[in-house]
């Protein structure tokens, strides 16, 4: 029975959900002697019928191949038949000729290698996949695609109850609805556990639409899919809101600016506000109001203990959470406390209550989830402070003002070190000769130390501290591009570094968003601009 958290997330999914692609080599046959027929023209109607764009492709030739595998990184969901056969063709090499010489869905596989493979689409995204077949082994078909994508090293891969799984990729194995054989018996009679893999025609989309829900059913997850299904929705008319009409204008504007090219970046955030003002005018938010909280809470176990007083614990169960959620912490604290029959409220120890509550901070996550939640609170934090969580592949870092670098070590003896970039934004483009670049170094912190920074150094979460003594500020001399006029990093072996003009190298390993970094800057520029005086010391004591 699903709870009211997963109805409601399964009507943002379904918003969501727009584009479903089929590939299946026996789509517009109407007859099939071995009743893998796939009848085209039911799929799409009934696609239609829930509202989803359908479209059904029935490939000739390796290139046909090729095309719907870039094409299937663009949809929602990909449906594949395993066993796609094509007019033979001559192919370049020995090695695609032994790929191709496997009976066992060598196309199919292949499309699944492109789509995970892709840096934009692939591990780092979130992708469900169906492999809609009429063959009888799935269980065999999911070691295959499992045995095939060990290759592509993905992390955390694993192999289920004919389906292939990451946590953000799903790749399930199910049955054609032909269903009996000339003998009018199921084709599953031998094999009677496999019978509930049979997905009819008319199911499809309410199967496909609770498989996607499965993976994305979570508080943060939902306000991403409805606030991408409002800027969907409105689309077309922020194409019209920046209409072509409007270039003398901007051309103008540019023209008038004391830099023009600052104009760009503009642009940018122009639209990024007024994709803002779309997000708050249809609510999204909402998606993580107390109710939805409520009901997400309904879903999970909570089964930890919190020491007040000795041999006082108090039970942090559903009722609680759900208390300090609508009210505080202290006045859950009390209500539980009062439950145990510890005291009367009168009588509850508020203070102590309160102190608890100040400790928290260090430990709230493993509440929701009964363990250590160090990493998921590193990644949290990374995605409010960090602004290059989805760097592009295909771009390199510029050195700025927010850039978090470390500096690999010349011998083996020495030490990383890490620094952030303070150089004011207008001071880091347009360069045309070397430029000093400041940096304020930054200390690698363990424990319970005070830090300012969450990063990933080498797949580990990492803390850093600022140093923010005067005398440890470095300036570190650099040679821009000529061609772009800024400090541009080299990419080497999936890693970014910059180059000094002495030959040092700084690994690039984030930027920070904008604010934070200015913050920073804004506070060292007050701590060295702070004045010191010889004065009355029963003065000073009396103006603090």
């Amino acid at each position: 029975m699903n709870s009211p958290f997963f109805d409601s997330s399964k009507e943002i999914a379904n918003d969501f959900l727009q584009s479903i692609v089929f590939i299946d080599d026996r789509a517009f046959i109407s007859e099939d002697p071995n009743h893998h027929e796939f009848n085209a023209q039911q799929i799409t109607r009934i696609f239609g019928n829930s509202k989803k764009v359908c479209a059904v492709y029935n490939p000739k030739s390796l290139e046909d191949i090729n095309n719907l595998a870039e094409l299937a990184k663009k949809t929602d969901v990909t449906v594949l038949d395993w066993q796609i056969n094509i007019a033979e063709e001559e192919v370049e090499n020995e090695e695609e000729d032994a790929d191709n010489d496997d009976p066992r869905g060598p196309h199919t596989r292949k499309i699944i290698r492109e789509i995970l493979s892709d840096p934009l689409t692939g591990k780092g995204s979130l992708k469900l996949i169906l492999i809609y077949t009429g063959e009888l082994d799935l269980p065999g078909i999911t070691d295959e695609v499992f045995s095939d994508l060990q290759a592509l090293t993905i992390e955390g891969l694993q192999r289920g109850d004919c389906c292939v799984f990451t946590n953000n990729i799903k790749i399930l194995v199910a049955a054609k609805p032909a269903s009996k054989d000339g003998s009018g018996e199921s084709k599953f009679k031998h094999n009677p556990e496999l019978s509930s893999k049979v997905v009819d025609y008319d199911q499809l989309p309410e199967f496909i639409l609770t498989q996607f829900t499965e993976m994305t059913a979570g508080l943060l997850t939902n306000f991403v899919l409805q606030s991408l299904t409002a800027i969907r929705s409105n689309t077309f008319r922020l194409i019209k809101l920046y209409k072509k009409e409007l270039d003398p204008s901007f051309l103008s504007h540019r023209l008038l600016l004391p830099n023009p090219e600052d104009s760009k970046e503009q642009l940018i955030e122009i639209l990024s506000h007024s994709i803002q003002a779309i997000l708050n005018y249809n609510e999204t938010g909402e998606t993580t109001s107390t109710s939805n909280i409520l009901e997400w809470i309904d879903t999970k176990e909570f089964d930890k203990k919190l020491t007040i007083d000795k041999d006082k614990d108090l039970n942090i169960n559903g009722a609680f959470i759900k208390n300090w959620i609508t009210t505080s912490f202290v006045e859950a604290c009390k209500k539980q406390w009062v439950a145990s029959g510890f005291s009367d409220e009168q009588h509850a120890p508020l203070g102590k209550f309160t102190k608890k509550e100040r400790e928290l901070y260090k430990t709230a996550s493993e509440f929701f989830i009964g363990q250590p939640a160090d990493d998921i609170d590193s990644e949290f934090s990374i995605l409010t402070h960090h602004k290059s969580n989805l760097k592009q592949p295909s771009s390199l870092p510029r050195l700025t003002l927010g850039t978090l670098v470390k500096q690999l070590p010349i011998a083996e003896l020495q030490e990383e070190r890490f620094f952030l970039c303070i150089q004011a934004r207008c001071d880091s483009v347009r360069l045309d000769e070397l430029r000093k670049f400041l940096f304020l170094p930054l200390e690698k912190v363990e424990g319970n130390s005070k830090f300012h920074f969450v990063t990933e150094d080498n797949s580990k979460f990492i803390r850093l501290n600022i140093v923010k003594d005067a005398f440890e500020l470095r300036t570190i001399k650099f040679q821009p591009s000529e061609k772009s006029q800024i400090v541009q990093a080299e990419e080497s072996a999936g890693q970014f570094y910059f180059k000094s003009y002495h030959n040092e190298h700084f690994q690039w390993l984030a930027d920070l968003k904008d604010a934070h970094a200015q913050r920073e800057a804004n506070n060292f520029a007050t701590k060295i601009s702070r004045v010191g005086l010889d004065e009355s010391e029963w003065l000073r004591r009396w103006s603090n």
